[in-house]
C-alpha cells in the first residue's frame, strides 16, 4: 500500500486537482521588529538594554497591549477648611459701650430739661456713641473682607474663568448688600413703632452700600476720602439743608429715604462715611496685638483733643464779632462742637473717640483675666442688632415721656442690666443672637450663590493670534 506524499510545511493553500493556479510574484517578509528601541546613529556605542523584564513607563501601554486613551486628571482631594480665628472679643465690647451708651442718651435723666442726676457726665454718649456704632460697621466690613485681601492683588479682567481673587471680592459684595437690604425693613419697622428715638438702621444700610465701591481701595485712599467727608461733606450737607428747608437741623419732611438718609436725615451719610471709612482702616490692622490696641488708643486721643480743641477754639473767635453766635444756625454752625451739629470739628472729635474707645476695648481684653471680666459686654456687643431691637420696642412700650423728660433712671438700669442678662444667657445656651442668625444665613447663601455661578460662567475662547486682548 503506497502512503501519498505529505506537503511541505511551508506550503501556501492547497487548491483541488485540475484548478488552474495563478503565478503570483513573490511577496517579500519583512519580520516585524520586536520591541525596536530608539534609532541610534552610527559610530555611537548601542547600550544592551537591562536584562529581565521591562516595567513600561507610567501611563505607556504594556507591549502587546492597544495604546490606552488619555487618562483624566486626577480629582484634587478636598481641601480642609482652614481653622476658623477666635472672635476678637475687644470688638464686642466696643459694641456694647455704643449699644449701652444710645441707651443713656436716649433715657438717662442728664437730659432733662430740669436737670437730674448724671446731667454732669450723660451727656458723653451723645451723639458719640451712635458715631462709635457706625466706626465699628467699618471694622465689621473690614473682618468679614479678610479672607479676600489674602488672596493678594486681583489681577485685570481676561481669557479664561475668573481668578479666585474677583470671585472671593464678589462673596463679600454680596453678603453685605444683603445684610443691608435686610437692615432697611427692619429699621423701618422700629420707625413705625413711633418713638422719639431716631432710628440709625437705615442709615446703617445706606453706609454698607455706598462703601461697596471702595472696599479694594488702599487705606490711603480711604483715609482720603474720609477726610473729605469730614471736612466737604458737613459743608454740603449743612449747605443744602439751609438752602432747602432754611435750617440746619435735620428733617426728613419731603425727602423719602435713601436720598434723605444722605443729607437731610438725623445721620447724614454723605458725612457718616466717614465714619464707616475710619473703621474700615482700623479693621485692617492687627486688632489681637497690644501694640496697636495702644496705637489706636494714643492715635484716637490727639485726634479728638485736636477736632474738639480747634472747635472750641473757633467759637471764641467767632464770639468776637459783632454779633452773638448762635450754633444752631448757619454759618455759626460750622464751628460748633455740640452732638449731631454735624460740623467738621464734631465730626473729627467722634471720630477721635471712637477710635480711642475701640483701642480701649482691646487692650482691655488682651490679657485672659480682662477678656473674662468683661464677657458679658461682649455677649452683649455679639448679638447688639437684637439688643438694639429689643431696647427699641421696651423704649416703644415705655412711652415718648420716657425720652422727653425723664423721672429717674429705673428704666435705664433696669433695661441695661436685663439685656446684659439676656445676652449672656443666649450667648450660653443659642450662640449666635437671632437676628444675627438672620443677617449671616441669608448673606452667607447668598455669597455661596454667586460664588457656584460664577464658577459655571462659560470660558471664553481663547483669542486667535495677533487679536489683543
Amino acid at each position: 500500500m503506497t502512503t501519498p506524499p505529505t506537503p511541505p510545511p511551508s506550503q501556501g493553500p492547497v487548491f483541488p486537482a485540475g484548478s488552474p493556479v495563478a503565478a503570483s510574484a513573490p511577496v517579500p517578509t519583512t519580520p516585524a521588529p520586536a520591541t525596536q528601541g530608539p534609532v541610534v546613529p552610527a559610530g555611537h556605542p548601542v547600550v544592551p538594554p537591562p536584562p529581565g523584564p521591562v516595567t513600561p513607563a507610567p501611563g505607556a501601554p504594556a507591549p502587546g497591549m492597544p495604546a490606552a486613551m488619555p487618562a483624566a486628571a486626577p480629582t484634587p482631594a478636598p481641601s480642609t477648611p482652614a481653622p476658623r480665628k477666635p472672635r476678637i472679643s475687644g470688638v464686642d465690647v466696643a459694641r456694647s459701650v455704643a449699644i449701652l451708651g444710645m441707651l443713656i442718651a436716649h433715657l438717662g435723666t442728664g437730659h432733662h430739661p430740669a436737670g437730674g442726676w448724671g446731667e454732669q457726665w450723660m451727656w458723653i454718649f451723645d451723639g458719640r456713641s451712635s458715631a462709635l456704632f457706625a466706626t465699628l460697621a467699618g471694622v465689621s466690613i473690614a473682618l468679614m473682607s479678610r479672607r479676600a485681601r489674602s488672596l493678594g492683588p486681583v489681577p485685570p479682567l481676561g481669557p479664561g474663568p475668573l481668578p479666585p481673587q474677583r470671585i472671593a471680592w464678589r462673596s463679600v459684595r454680596v453678603k453685605i448688600a444683603v445684610r443691608a437690604a435686610i437692615l432697611i425693613p427692619v429699621g423701618i419697622v422700629l420707625q413705625a413703632l413711633g418713638t422719639p428715638v431716631v432710628i440709625i438702621l437705615p442709615t446703617y444700610a445706606v453706609l454698607f452700600f455706598m462703601a461697596l465701591p471702595v472696599l479694594r481701595l488702599s487705606s490711603r485712599w480711604l483715609l482720603g476720602i474720609a477726610a473729605l467727608a469730614v471736612v466737604v461733606g458737613s459743608f454740603v450737607v449743612l449747605g443744602l439743608r439751609e438752602v432747602t428747608t432754611g435750617t440746619v437741623e435735620p428733617s426728613m419732611v419731603g425727602f423719602g429715604l435713601g436720598i434723605g438718609e444722605l443729607v437731610w436725615g438725623y445721620y447724614p451719610a454723605l458725612v457718616w462715611i466717614g465714619y464707616l471709612l475710619v473703621g474700615l482702616v482700623m479693621g485692617r490692622g492687627d486688632l489681637a496685638s497690644p501694640r496697636y490696641a495702644a496705637l489706636l488708643v494714643g492715635l484716637g486721643t490727639l485726634v479728638a483733643a485736636a477736632g474738639y480743641g480747634l472747635g472750641t477754639l473757633g467759637q471764641r473767635v467767632w464770639a468776637d464779632a459783632a454779633y452773638a453766635p448762635d450754633y444752631l444756625f448757619w454759618p455759626d454752625v460750622l464751628v460748633s462742637t455740640e452732638p449731631h451739629s454735624t460740623s467738621p470739628f464734631e465730626v473729627a472729635g467722634n471720630i477721635g473717640v471712637a477710635v480711642a474707645v475701640t483701642g480701649l476695648c482691646l487692650l482691655l481684653t488682651t490679657p485672659r483675666l480682662g477678656a473674662a471680666a468683661l464677657w458679658p459686654l461682649a455677649s452683649t456687643g455679639a448679638m447688639s442688632l437684637t439688643v438694639y431691637t429689643i431696647q427699641i420696642i421696651v423704649i416703644a412700650a415705655l412711652g415718648p415721656y420716657a425720652v422727653f423728660s425723664p423721672a429717674s433712671n429705673t428704666p435705664l438700669v433696669v433695661l441695661a442690666l436685663a439685656s446684659i442678662a439676656f445676652a449672656c444667657v443666649w450667648h450660653l445656651v443659642l450662640g449666635q443672637g437671632p437676628l444675627k442668625r438672620v443677617l449671616k444665613a441669608a448673606s452667607d447663601s447668598a455669597a455661596r450663590a454667586s460664588e457656584r455661578r460664577a464658577a459655571q460662567l462659560p470660558v471664553p475662547p481663547p483669542a486667535p493670534p495677533g487679536w489683543p486682548r
